[in-house]
Formats: structure tokens, C-alpha cells, sequence
């Protein structure tokens, strides 16, 4: 084993420090989930005296959280499938055609990422609610997906323009469409990019809890994050079953990160050098 220089030890000691600090909250959730609500009081740094599931059970059945697991994999799974339809199509446009007012336009789009949701939820509340979709599933997924177009066009727009043109151009001498064009040469150049956009969009719809808190009113419409929300009382809070709902909240984002990572830190960093 080689030895490490000095500058290599400072970046191996600061990285370990920093993978520390981000995970310790982690691995507090997962044992405090073990624990009663004393024993995360009497002793909260320990080992939990015994391993047993009834803060995951009593989450997932007392807690109502398979509903609310449901509910936010309609939202998610949704949202995802949105934005891929319209984000692929306008990053590809962007990035690959001429036609007049193109960068005049995706300037436009950017201003959506300028603009933080709590600066507009009191208008789209609204808005929803003269189209009679407050309270509802459906409006929570479009608002999601009209919030996260910014950034997902802007990012698949980067990704297409890693593409060369040349291949479009190669194309459309061999009599492909427009569209054949797309769907069966540049799309497949740009999985990378596209599946980087799939796993932030899963991210930021599955942890997103201020819009169901404000565009959802019944509780059987209840998110993941409204669910864990719910669990803290008037008089008194259950930590136990927080931090059981917290952890289950946590395998779907986990799963999918771990078997993606690849593909999303190469989607994230096409485009870069452009």
C-alpha cells in the first residue's frame, strides 16, 4: 500500500469527517426506531436494548402509513413520468434545433428556477382551487412537475448538446424523421442525463412536504411526509414511531440511489464543460 502524501491524508481525513457528520443522523434514526419512546429519552446514544419492529409495525399499520406510502408513490411515480415526457422533448429541442427565438425561451423557462415555491404557493393554492383540484392527488403531482420543469429542461438541454449534431445531421440524409430521430438516436445517447433527471425528480417529489401540507387537506390523501407529520400530538409525540416511519420513508430514496448512482453522477456531470 502506498503511502499517502500529506495532501491526499487532509483530503482522506476531511472526506471521512464530512461522510460522518452527513450519516450520523442516519444511523441515530435507524436505532432510535428500535427503541421505545423512554429509551430514547433514558438513553439516546446506546444500542437498543432490544431489537424489535414494533415501531415499524405500529407505523405502518397504526400509523395508516401504507396508505401514505401509496399516496406518495402516485405523486412520485407520476411526476416522474411527466417530467421525462416534457423535459426530454424541450431539452432536445433546445440543445439540437434552430428555430427563432430559442434561447429567448429557455431563458424564460429558467426564470422558474428563480423563483422559490414558498414565494407562490399562495397563488397556486388558488389556482388550484378555481379548478377544483385542491384536496386531490392530481394536483399535487402537476404542481410538482410544473415546479421541477425548470431545472429538468435546463439539465436535459445540457445533456443533449454533449450529443453531436453531426448524428442528427447523418440522419436526416438517411431519410430519418424528425422524430425517429430523437426517439431512436439521440434519446439513447442521453440515458445518463435522463436517468440523473428521473432519480433527482424521485428525490425532490418523495421528500416534498410543503406542498401536501398546504394543497392537501383530507388524511387519507396524506403523503409520506404529512404521515410522519401527524404522528406528533397535542399533548404528546411518539418518537419511536417518527423515527420508524422516518426510516421506512427513507429505503425507497436509498434503494434507488444505490442502484443508479452511476448513471446519475454521469447525468449530472454531462454538459459540464459546455
Amino acid at each position: 500500500m502506498k503511502q499517502l502524501k500529506g495532501s491526499q491524508l487532509t483530503l482522506w481525513i476531511t472526506l471521512s469527517v464530512l461522510l460522518l457528520f452527513i450519516t450520523s443522523p442516519i444511523f441515530y434514526a435507524v436505532l432510535a426506531s428500535f427503541k421505545s419512546n423512554m429509551e430514547i429519552f433514558s438513553s439516546p446514544f446506546s444500542l437498543p436494548k432490544s431489537w424489535n419492529f414494533d415501531n415499524y409495525i405500529g407505523a405502518w399499520n397504526l400509523g395508516n402509513f401504507k396508505t401514505y406510502f401509496l399516496n406518495s408513490a402516485f405523486i412520485t411515480i407520476g411526476g416522474m413520468v411527466l417530467v421525462a415526457l416534457v423535459a426530454a422533448p424541450a431539452g432536445y429541442a433546445f440543445a439540437q434545433l434552430s428555430f427563432k427565438g430559442n434561447n429567448l425561451i429557455f431563458y424564460l423557462v429558467l426564470l422558474g428556477m428563480a423563483l422559490p415555491v414558498q414565494a407562490i404557493i399562495i397563488p397556486i393554492f388558488f389556482q388550484l382551487k378555481s379548478l377544483g383540484m385542491v384536496d386531490t392527488l392530481t394536483g399535487v403531482t402537476l404542481v410538482s412537475v410544473g415546479l421541477a420543469l425548470p431545472f429538468s429542461i435546463f439539465l436535459m438541454r445540457n445533456t443533449f448538446r454533449d450529443v453531436p449534431k453531426e448524428l442528427r445531421e447523418s440522419a436526416a440524409i438517411d431519410g430519418a424523421g424528425e422524430w425517429r430521430t430523437y426517439w431512436s438516436i439521440m434519446l439513447p445517447l442521453a440515458k445518463p442525463g435522463l436517468v440523473a433527471l428521473l432519480i433527482f425528480t424521485f428525490m425532490n417529489i418523495w421528500n416534498d412536504f410543503l406542498l401536501p401540507l398546504v394543497l392537501l387537506i383530507s388524511k387519507e390523501k396524506f403523503t409520506i411526509s404529512l404521515g410522519l407529520y401527524s404522528f406528533q400530538g397535542e399533548q404528546s409525540t411518539n418518537f419511536g414511531l417518527i423515527f420508524g416511519g422516518t426510516v421506512i420513508s427513507m429505503i425507497p430514496s436509498i434503494i434507488v440511489y444505490l442502484i443508479f448512482q452511476r448513471s446519475f453522477v454521469e447525468g449530472m456531470a454531462s454538459g459540464a464543460n459546455k
